[in-house]
């Protein structure tokens, strides 16, 4: 899905492990520019920073994602970070100007929202719960009617 909205390559990130390697062969060994991490586990933060993770020299990891407990905690040791001069920022949202900004590019079709699936409010458990297990690509939108989609 990602080259087809627009990605130069695509990475399979199923298997943790070997995402690092693959974005350093990529970048021809230089790292990501700039990785926004919307999983927030242990396994996935540990992929992109220290001496061999994903993000590159003067890299910026900006961190979206995240999840309950303490084998999540984000940990890792300065000095790389230091060396390779690379910068971790949290996000929550975005100014109004981002949200004008982004509009404007889905209108002028420079952008596109992938929607994984259409359900009514009524179901939004099932939503959240399909979320939780990973088992969706893209947004789940909520909309107010029935299940026969009368409003």
């Amino acid at each position: 899905m990602a080259i087809e909205l627009g990605a130069d390559f695509a990475i399979d990130g199923t298997d943790v492990s070997t995402v690092a390697a693959a974005v350093r062969e990529k970048t021809r060994g230089d790292g990501a520019d700039i990785i926004f991490e919307c999983v927030g586990t242990r396994e996935t933060l540990d992929s992109y920073v220290g001496w061999i993770g994903a993000l590159g020299r003067r890299g910026r990891l900006v961190l979206v994602g995240y999840h309950a407990g303490e084998e999540h905690d984000f940990k890792c040791h300065p000095i790389p970070l230091i060396v390779y001069e690379q910068t971790v920022v949290g996000s929550v949202g975005a100014t109004l100007e981002d949200l004008k900004e982004a509009v404007q590019f889905v209108g002028e079709g420079k952008i596109r929202t992938v929607v994984d699936s259409i359900i009514p409010l009524n179901q939004f458990q099932k939503g959240l719960d399909k979320i939780q297990k990973c088992e969706c690509v893209g947004k789940i939108v909520c909309l107010p009617c029935h299940d026969d989609g009368r409003i």
